[in-house]
């Protein structure tokens, strides 16, 4: 076995310079720099916007207009001279001015309006729906993450477990060239051992481009580029032997995809209340002074200033039924969402009891695989020294060898489902 960790850590290649992370690590990176995060944090922003700008149509709205006019002509008013009966005085005045200034300064306010009222409901719930939702797209991302982060690991273990393979091939292959140094065994059963351990290096190949693939999966969710030095680091940890399995339990509730659905619920809710205020008046008040000034040489003693007060009421009357038709549709759409509410609970307990499942399954594996992977690891070593005292041929001991990797792998892959059942369980039960 010496001689199989030799050429071990020959074949397996070396790092470098490159920033090696944990899973912890890469999952506080994918938390800051995730596109799809970031989206949902966009997203979350936009919401609060919604909610000040459905805050404002109940706030004093104070605007202020100004112009100025200039006239290069005179404007006159005339006067028929028979009519006037007096001679000597003109029959026509100008009656405008060179310049003219005007502005106004208005403040309207709304008293009562229910649609703005039913608005500004609809917005807080929205922005706390797109909480709950940025929330569930960063549990997402950090389960896709992890998953990915444990696949890499799982290939990365799968090519040191080729590798080893291969090593104890290699190391067949010079054990029967000895042999046939020393006319112990034929040609034939020296090429044979050469083929096996030609049969191993395209598998390490392939777990090698995959573990490639993966890296750059990995690379992609955390929005890293391609100089950016990256590796990873870590194993993919076995279970407690004494883990039971924990089938019968239930669901929990009150997850966060159950906190969405009541949030959608509530908006649809809502919305009702929104579509009866089509049915309601408005009033709004309303202040506002307005300012004329004249003159020809800009300095504007000639002024007219009023200020005003309104108070004015909207009353709908017929809006050739769409407002109950909206009404109507609002209720069924609050209808649909408790359906769905309902229909969501069933699915997540139904997936849960699958991952539940999964996980016993998996433990199970684990605990039987473990125990194949011992005793071929003790044949196989058995089976070296057989080989050398030719009490085994070329084939057995390749088969004892193909059994042991296969276990290793089978040990390896269970170990992965485990995990994966764990990351999916906890995703779900946030």
């Amino acid at each position: 076995m010496k001689k199989v960790l030799i050429l071990l850590s020959v074949l397996i290649p070396f790092v470098g310079n490159a920033q090696e992370y944990s899973l912890e690590q890469y999952l506080e990176k994918v938390e800051r720099e995730n596109i799809s995060i970031k989206k949902a944090q966009n997203e979350t922003q936009q919401s609060a916007e919604d909610v000040k700008m459905a805050r404002s149509e109940y706030l004093p709205q104070i605007g202020a207009t100004a112009g100025y006019r200039r006239d290069f002509n005179n404007s006159y008013m005339f006067i028929n001279e028979g009519e006037s009966g007096m001679e000597g005085v003109p029959n026509k005045f100008p009656v405008n001015f060179k310049n003219t200034l005007n502005g106004a300064v208005t403040l309207e306010q709304s008293i009562y309006n229910a649609p703005a009222l039913a608005n500004q409901k609809i917005a807080k719930l929205a922005n706390a729906y797109m909480k709950l939702s940025q929330a569930d797209q960063t549990n997402q991302v950090v389960k896709q993450g992890t998953l990915l982060f444990y696949q890499a690991l799982y290939a990365k273990e799968s090519l040191t477990i080729f590798l080893e393979n291969s090593a104890l091939a290699q190391n067949q292959y010079q054990q029967v060239c000895e042999m046939f140094a020393n006319g112990l065994v034929s040609e034939f059963a020296m090429k044979q051992s050469e083929l096996y351990y030609q049969q191993t290096l395209p598998d390490i190949e392939n777990a090698r481009k995959t573990v490639g693939n993966l890296l750059r999966e990995l690379r992609l969710l955390a929005n890293m580029t391609e100089e950016e030095p990256f590796e990873i680091k870590g194993e993919i940890a076995l279970p407690d032997a004494s883990l039971e399995a924990t089938g019968q339990e239930r669901f929990p509730g009150g997850t966060l995809k159950m906190e969405q659905s009541i949030k959608r619920m509530d908006l649809a809710k809502q919305e009702i209340s929104l579509s009866k205020a089509a049915f309601l008046p408005k009033v709004t008040f309303n202040l506002g002074y307005s300012l004329d000034a004249y003159d020809d040489k800009f300095r504007f003693k000639d002024r007219n200033g009023v200020g005003y007060g309104t108070i004015n009421l909207s009353i709908p009357i017929f809006s050739g039924g769409y407002n109950r038709s909206k009404v109507r549709k609002s209720h069924l759409a609050y209808e649909k969402s408790k359906m769905e509410y309902m229909e969501l609970g069933n699915q997540l307990e139904k997936e849960y009891q699958s991952l539940l499942a999964d996980k016993t399954v998996a433990s199970t594996q684990i605990n039987t695989i473990r125990k194949m992977v011992e005793l071929a690891d003790k044949e196989i070593q058995a089976s070296e020294e057989k080989l050398r005292l030719g009490l085994v041929s070329n084939l057995e001991l390749r088969e004892t060898r193909i059994s042991y990797i296969q276990a290793k792998l089978q040990l390896l892959n269970a170990t992965l489902d485990y995990q994966a059942a764990i990351v999916n369980i906890k995703n779900l039960l946030k």
